[in-house]
């Protein structure tokens, strides 16, 4: 025995004698989990999988998305005001607000002459337009920023599973991007502007509310305001009403390019409801922005009655995407059905023109032919049953998915209160204990 086989002898004494049982090692299979512990490792496997999978299309839906938060090439008035990106947007309309809440007040001070600053500037802050109208502008620059983004990222997706051709999809996008949306939004707005400044802004109620004993130049500089943001709101109105005209245009004359089983199953018409359900979203939580203003302020029924014209409008809207694509597929679903139904009366024809034999080939062509009867009659069912649920659940998914970003807030804020609520808990007893 040599020296290394001496030095290898050694180690394996020595190991043995740290652990008796080190011999049989080798010999014992490895330790098996349990399968409770396997599946629950798998299940928790496949959901980080799926949730990574998935991100991207929660992404895609998620109405405050930073990508909603872009610039993209588009000839609108009001968005070409503030820059891309979600802080600089956010900070640029900050300071836009701000700069007209200021504006409002110093207006108020040179009226009187800079005479008793301190009084003005209390009543001024006192007064609950002033209080909420920067961020009523503010929600409106937002809204109008995430209008423009959803409908620029999902207007390519929702006629993607369409025939039609990508010059004509190109040239429906003017109608949400070019010049003419800045008409559209302007003759929108003009009835309501017209009322404000015809009906209300000469009558004593202005004055009251208001607190003016004259209509000078913060009157008028209120005035203005509210006309850009009654345009803010016609671009609203203009793109759920154009969106829904076209793709109901878009419908009505190209059909879907895959089979219709396949149309159904994979819901490739769930794009088509995209826009729509994300504009719901983004509706309501501009609509409980709103609600509150006007509930704080009073307002007048111009307010009231653009809100509901813009919640009808986004009903409008979805019916219009729903019975386009209703009309659409029923065409090509009652060709699939008579297919089916000559199908299965050829099959039942063939079996009752079969004889009653005993024989094996015979009982096997039997059997096929009544997988065929059954098999054409689960297909004709679960047809109908699909074209008749078109829309239900997108109907469901875009009322929850109001309710999502109220939700999301809901959640930050108890978040962020909670993290703010322990470092005030923190504070306070680091100086108690000093």
């Amino acid at each position: 025995m040599n020296s290394r086989e001496r030095r290898k002898s050694r180690r394996a004494v020595a190991a043995v004698a740290d652990d008796p049982m080190a011999g049989y090692h080798s010999d014992l299979p490895p330790p098996q989990a349990s399968p409770n512990l396997l599946g629950g490792e798998a299940l928790v496997e496949a959901a980080f999988k799926r949730r990574a999978g998935a991100r991207g299309v929660e992404d895609d839906d998620d109405v405050f998305n930073p990508q909603n938060f872009a610039r993209v090439h588009n000839k609108w008035w009001m968005d070409g005001l503030l820059p891309s990106g979600v802080l600089p947007y956010f900070a640029a309309a900050f300071g836009v607000c701000t700069a007209v809440w200021l504006l409002g007040l110093f207006i108020r001070l040179a009226a009187r002459g800079f005479g008793q600053p301190l009084e003005t500037v209390w009543e001024f802050t006192r007064n609950p337009e002033w209080q909420t109208q920067p961020l009523l502008l503010f929600a409106h620059f937002t809204a109008l920023r995430l209008f423009k983004g959803i409908y620029s990222r999902n207007y390519d997706r929702a006629f993607a599973h369409l025939e039609i051709r990508r010059e004509e999809v190109e040239a429906y996008r003017a109608w949400f991007f070019g010049k003419r949306v800045n008409l559209g939004a302007v003759l929108l707005s003009v009835p309501f502007m017209a009322y404000k400044g015809f009906v209300y802004f000469p009558s004593d109620e202005f004055l009251r509310a208001y607190g003016l004993s004259y209509r000078g130049g913060e009157a008028w500089f209120l005035m203005g305001l509210w006309s850009v943001e009654w345009v803010i709101f016609g671009y609203y109105c203009y793109l759920i009403l154009t969106g829904a005209v076209i793709t109901y245009r878009i419908l009505r004359r190209h059909p879907f390019r895959e089979p219709v089983d396949l149309v159904l199953a994979e819901r490739h018409y769930k794009p088509l409801f995209n826009t729509t359900a994300q504009a719901a979203s983004l509706i309501f939580c501009f609509a409980l922005i709103h609600a509150g203003y006007l509930f704080y302020t009073g307002g007048d029924w111009s307010d009231y009655v653009g809100l509901s014209l813009l919640i009808l409008l986004l009903a409008v809207s979805f019916l219009l995407t729903w019975d386009a694509v209703r009309r659409c597929l029923a065409s090509s679903v009652s060709a699939a059905v008579a297919s089916l139904e000559r199908s299965y009366r050829g099959a039942r024809e063939m079996l009752a023109g079969m004889q009653d034999s005993a024989g094996v080939e015979d009982d096997l062509r039997r059997i096929q032919v009544q997988l065929k009867m059954s098999l054409a009659l689960q297909q004709m069912e679960y047809l109908q049953s699909k074209y008749e649920s078109v829309g239900r659940r997108e109907m469901l998914g875009m009322f929850f998915r109001m309710m999502a970003p109220v939700g999301g807030v809901v959640a930050r804020a108890i978040r962020w209160g909670s993290l703010l609520a322990a470092l005030g808990l923190g504070s306070a007893a680091i100086f108690q204990n000093r």
